[in-house]
């Protein structure tokens, strides 16, 4: 039978009820009355989850009506229905209205944190990937309720991707993000510790890349891509300065020297900590007016107008990837093709690493000297923008071999 206000505001405590055995009045689908031996009276609602009978206390009457209180038992049904545990999502809106124990909250903090040292592109790396599979899945829980398994699951989740070693990496954040909430007595215990032995070993393969063959057509497809005019001119600047997809990323018009030529990087945006020239060659320097005329950013160069920010980091490949270049082609790619084509050339392997920000091999100083080699540098730099030209007309034989005398001169 329905309950009644008027049936409800005469009860009290039976000779049953004790503290342990309240009486219990029920209104029908799951939604009860619990009177306890002090003369409280508590709304419950009783539903099964996952075969198991379960009940969740709602309020006390009168301060839940009848009628509020079986508006959140039908809330309650429907939850069950969608597939929702009723407890688990009451810890959330509880947890939802302090905040300090969500894992989100934690989590933002900690990155906020690392933000204020991290180079800007390890930190966009890093945050876009929290962003993309770590949040969705455990950012709303409650810190202490987040288990091993949640944490294996946001990891087999991205390894299904293929992206092993970034599985290992995000799931090592995660261990980072609750060593921190510990030391600030957020949390208690560190569920991630050890868990990267569930990922699998992902065996090391080269960047994909063409050949040198096959680099007139890659500039051919690149010259008829119909997508976002500044990822179009990115592919044609990665080609020509093959530098890594990141620096461009977040390359700056404050970098740029107009009267030198050249670009300069600073040390926290580098992937070696330590500054780095990269001479600009006409056609480079062409493609930065194009820009400039666009007018997107004061700041950065390759400016994404739609989420006005720079551009992600699989803008370049995804274009790559829609002109047919999936496993062939990535942006990483045409560092190799540069390299090994100027090795090819006879060009200065000390030059070709330097422009390429490798490490030193002999590592004989840390006192690095971005200005090493730079003439020399620039020349192969504009003659290899030259080839690049050359290739997009069909030519490819017209690579210029600098004079012996002056590789002396200038090394």
């Amino acid at each position: 039978m329905a309950l009644t206000h008027t049936f409800i505001n005469k009860l009290t405590p039976s000779d049953k009820c004790t503290p342990n055995r309240p009486d219990k009045y029920s209104d029908g689908d799951g939604l009860q009355l619990w009177v306890r031996h002090t003369g409280n009276k508590v709304w419950v609602s009783a539903y099964r989850w996952q075969g198991k009978q379960q009940t969740l206390t709602l309020n006390k009457y009168p301060a839940f009506s009848l009628q509020e209180a079986r508006k959140r038992n039908l809330e309650i049904k429907q939850l069950v229905a969608d597939g929702i545990n009723p407890k688990e999502k009451k810890k959330e809106q509880q947890a939802s209205q302090d905040g300090s124990r969500l894992f989100d909250t934690i989590a933002q903090a900690w990155y906020a944190e690392r933000k204020t040292y991290l180079a800007p592109s390890t930190y966009s790396r890093n945050y876009s990937a929290y962003m993309r599979d770590v949040k969705p899945a455990i950012g709303n829980k409650i810190i202490d309720d987040i288990t091993p398994p949640d944490i294996i699951a946001i990891g087999k989740a991205i390894e299904a991707r293929g992206a092993n070693e970034m599985a290992r990496r995000i799931m090592a954040e995660v261990g980072q993000i609750f060593k921190h909430a510990i030391r600030n007595g957020l949390a208690t215990y560190n569920p991630a510790s050890d868990l990267s032995a569930t990922i699998k070993p992902h065996k090391t393969k080269n960047h994909s890349r063409i050949t040198s063959k096959e680099l007139p057509q890659l500039l051919t497809d690149i010259d008829s891509y119909t997508g976002h005019m500044t990822v179009k001119l990115g592919l044609w600047f990665l080609c020509y300065t093959f530098v890594r997809t990141n620096e461009i990323r977040f390359m700056e018009w404050s970098e740029i020297d107009y009267t030198d030529k050249v670009w300069r990087i600073p040390a926290e945006k580098m992937k070696m900590d330590r500054p780095h020239i990269v001479p600009l060659a006409p056609q480079v320097m062409q493609i930065l007016h194009q820009i400039k005329q666009l007018g997107f950013s004061d700041k950065y160069v390759f400016f994404n107008p739609s989420t006005r920010k720079p551009y992600s980091q699989n803008a370049f490949i995804n274009a790559l990837y829609q002109m047919g270049y999936k496993y062939k082609m990535t942006g990483h790619g045409f560092r190799g093709l540069a390299s090994t084509t100027l090795h090819e050339q006879g060009y200065m392997h000390e030059a070709i690493e330097l422009q390429l920000a490798h490490e030193q091999e002999n590592k004989i100083s840390k006192a690095y000297n971005g200005a090493q080699h730079l003439p020399y540098r620039t020349q192969m730099m504009h003659e290899w923008a030259n080839y690049v030209d050359d290739a997009f007309a069909g030519k490819t034989d017209n690579l210029i071999i600098m004079p012996k005398a002056q590789k002396v001169q200038n090394g």
